[in-house]
């Protein structure tokens, strides 16, 4: 990937009327914050920008929020689900395509694992605040992959 944005869903409830995680909604705030980010992502993000997501609800609705504004395509991706690993995420931005753009809706601490991982900060994980996006480039040095933050965008900026 020549960019991969991480963006963490907006706040939810603490519980959800079923009880599984996965279920769990976005509070008021968290919807309000994802429309913000996603305001912001619209103006800035590529053309060509692959939107990948976790299939808990507050992934689905943090990037239905962008999917409001530009009717980006959402792709429902197991490999980003609550119980998934850094492993499986980072197998799959690895074998993405080199030249497109991912944005990738998901859950800390996977996210946050994956951002020390890309930019070798070593085994702890960066926080990655509720409704933030992390956008990490890539560029070729050499033949070598080098990976660094180009920003981070939070919704009260």
């Amino acid at each position: 990937m020549a960019n991969l944005i991480l963006w963490r869903h907006a706040e939810a409830e603490a519980e959800s009327v079923s009880s599984k995680d996965a279920d769990r909604e976005l509070t008021k705030r968290g919807r309000k914050d994802a429309a913000k980010m996603a305001k912001w992502l619209s103006q800035h993000l590529p053309a060509d920008t692959q939107l990948l997501c976790s299939p808990a609800r507050r992934c689905l609705e943090t990037a239905g929020a962008l999917h409001a504004l530009n009717n980006v395509e959402i792709k429902v991706s197991d490999f980003l689900g609550v119980e998934s690993t850094v492993e499986r995420i980072f197998k799959a931005v690895a074998d993405s395509d080199p030249t497109r753009t991912l944005l990738i809706v998901g859950h800390q601490p996977n996210l946050g694992l994956l951002i020390s991982r890309l930019v070798d900060l070593g085994q702890q994980a960066c926080v990655v605040k509720k409704g933030s996006v992390w956008w990490i480039a890539q560029r070729l040095v050499h033949g070598v992959a080098q990976y660094y933050i180009y920003t981070v965008q939070q919704p009260d900026l």
